[in-house]
């Protein structure tokens, strides 16, 4: 008990939140860098040509954001079932797709710089200054998505600061480069964006080899009640024998698995091989949920470039403000996935989830994104002139700067902070085709209506900005009905109760035959149907049923009553059967009455 309360802990909160923020701050923070850099030139359209290909790069690269928030939530699940062969396995296939969709990415960019440029009406200096440009950052691609991938390992393995470490050395050594290349030494005959973009190339393989370091050396990290000898004392991505093992919930005799089921005693063999479908799956919905977001991006971008390059200049600055302070933000999100994904009501590790101590620490994050987001929103409206300086000296482009859409920047700010902390209890309840459902809704809802009136009539850069405002919203609005009601303990316990009026103790099937065999004790099962949670190991294992099988059952169904949550969510039958044969249960909550666990303990001792 005392370990869990851990998790939803403040401190526990803020040592994850704090290097997660200088994780996702430092890429944005190095792009803001840069865009003030661009900025200050005299014309528009280096910056603008910036935006252009910044964003059609992202919306190729960041269609993978599964590979930082969804294998952080995985490999966290895995590390907090103790199931480390099942955290190698992820691990492992999350490094696979980075590459392949690196190389996609890749591809993808170099063929389709024509038409997107002919789609953005970019005037002629534009795509001078992102002709070069735009070939580099089509080869920065695999790196970018290699060095997601470790991100969200090391996260997933609770080493947040060993992440944040990596993604701050990154990012200062790119605003230094950045600095010289743009600042200090002359153009060079390509100009100065093709110099920005080698130097990126330079500094994200740097990474990639920290990162790759760092992912083969480290192991898990847990609060010291967890710790176990030999939980964690090997890496995970090193093939080592001997070392997945899932605990017991209670002392007793273990039955011999049955044929086909997982040797050695480790969870992690039995579902190997439903781990790449797991991870396909979960990932195309995210890679949906990713595509929609980038595509937002793009045609607000899109539709700030219609409105001159002075314009498309100004909704840079904005876009890198928005994305700065919101992922300052979405340090609490991290927090909400890392440690919500031990409590979280979902997923394989059964015997450590605690819906109240999650909902708890859902209320603790969402509000520490909430103030800190006000508190960046009032920070951008009281220096506003002061933060356009630093941007843009172009007349054109202060002018827009000053104009509502920086009203909107600042009032989003709160709104934008619970809307990511939102996305990262999400993550960390296995929640991953909501999230898609909710943002494809919301673009066609919320977004592409207000995007259109922003096109077609107000011809503004706030109203492009209201689109995405829109969006956020109902985002909001999705995220919240999940966690507060779908997710709720309390729903989930008035649907077993429901359910329960129309359960049996046994399948028919097997009363029948126990009512043939007349005074026998116990019966061979040939067919074996019913609910496969509640049924006893000798079922598995014997073939044979008897009353005292029957009331094993009433024992798991006692536990899942007072629990308030299904038995063993997330596993298919093949797991369950092997998890009731080593006698592996969601661990008994201490707060259960005595009398209730001795009627429960005795119903599984026969």
């Amino acid at each position: 008990m005392e370990a869990e309360e851990r998790y939803d802990s403040y401190k526990n909160i803020f040592l994850v939140s704090l290097p997660a923020i200088a994780l996702n701050a430092a890429a944005p923070l190095t792009v803001t860098v840069q865009t003030a850099l661009l900025g200050q030139k005299e014309s528009s359209a280096p910056l603008a040509a910036f935006a252009a290909v910044n964003t059609s790069a992202n919306l190729a690269c960041f269609l993978f954001n599964f590979l930082v928030d969804g294998v952080a939530a995985k490999v966290g699940q895995s590390a907090g079932a103790r199931d480390w062969q099942g955290a190698r396995h992820r691990a492992k296939l999350a490094i696979v797709c980075a590459l392949g969709a690196g190389g996609l990415a890749a591809v993808a960019l170099a063929a389709l710089q024509r038409p997107i440029s002919a789609f953005l009406h970019l005037e002629p200096e534009v795509r001078y200054e992102a002709r070069v440009y735009w070939w580099l950052r089509a080869g920065l691609a695999p790196l970018v998505l290699l060095n997601m991938a470790f991100s969200g390992i090391l996260q997933g393995y609770a080493r947040v600061g060993a992440s944040a470490a990596l993604n701050t050395a990154q990012s200062l050594a790119e605003i230094c480069t950045s600095v010289v290349v743009l600042a200090v030494l002359p153009p060079p005959a390509a100009g100065r964006l093709a110099a920005l973009g080698g130097a990126s190339i330079v500094t994200a393989a740097l990474a990639a080899a920290a990162g790759c370091a760092c992912v083969t050396a480290f192991s898990p990290a847990a609060p010291a009640a967890h710790k176990d000898a030999g939980d964690l004392t090997s890496p995970l991505i090193a093939d080592q024998p001997g070392e997945g093992h899932m605990r017991a919930g209670h002392a007793g005799s273990t039955a011999e698995a049955a044929e086909g089921g997982a040797p050695g005693g480790n969870l992690a063999a039995a579902m190997e091989p439903g781990h790449l479908l797991d991870f396909v799956r979960d990932g195309a919905s995210m890679l949906v949920r990713s595509a929609v977001l980038q595509v937002t991006f793009f045609l607000a971008m899109a539709v700030s470039g219609r409105l001159g390059t002075a314009t498309l200049a100004a909704h840079q600055v904005v876009a890198q403000l928005w994305m700065l302070t919101s992922y300052i933000v979405d340090g609490f999100a991290v927090a909400g996935t890392v440690l919500g994904s031990r409590l979280a009501p979902a997923g394989p590790a059964a015997h450590l989830r605690d819906p109240r101590r999650f909902a708890r620490l859902a209320r603790r994050v969402l509000l520490l994104g909430v103030l800190v987001g006000g508190a960046s929103g009032a920070a951008l409206h009281a220096w506003r002139d002061a933060i356009i300086v630093l941007f843009t000296a172009e007349p054109r482009a202060v002018a827009a700067l000053r104009g509502p859409v920086w009203v909107v920047v600042c009032v989003m700010q709160p709104i934008n902070g619970a809307v990511f902390v939102y996305d990262g209890l999400l993550y960390a309840t296995q929640s991953f085709a909501w999230v898609r459902d909710v943002m494809v809704s919301g673009f066609v809802v919320a977004f592409l209506p207000v995007l259109a009136g922003a096109l077609w009539g107000v011809h503004a850069l706030w109203a492009v900005w209201a689109a995405k405002a829109a969006h956020n919203l109902w985002r909001l609005a999705g995220a919240a009905i999940r966690i507060h009601w779908q997710q709720a303990p309390r729903t989930e316990l008035l649907a077993l109760l429901e359910s329960a009026f129309n359960s049996a103790l046994a399948p028919n099937s097997v009363k029948v035959i126990i009512g043939a065999a007349e005074g026998s004790a116990s019966a061979p099962v040939t067919l074996l149907a019913g609910t496969i949670l509640y049924m006893a190991p000798e079922v598995f294992s014997h073939s044979r049923v008897s009353r005292e099988s029957d009331v094993y059952s009433f024992g798991m169904m006692m536990l899942e009553l007072y629990i308030g949550q299904p038995l063993f969510p997330g596993l298919g039958h093949p797991q369950v059967m092997y998890m009731s044969l080593k006698k592996l249960r969601t661990t008994v909550p201490a707060d259960m009455p005595d009398d209730y666990r001795a009627l429960m303990e005795r119903c599984w001792a026969h």
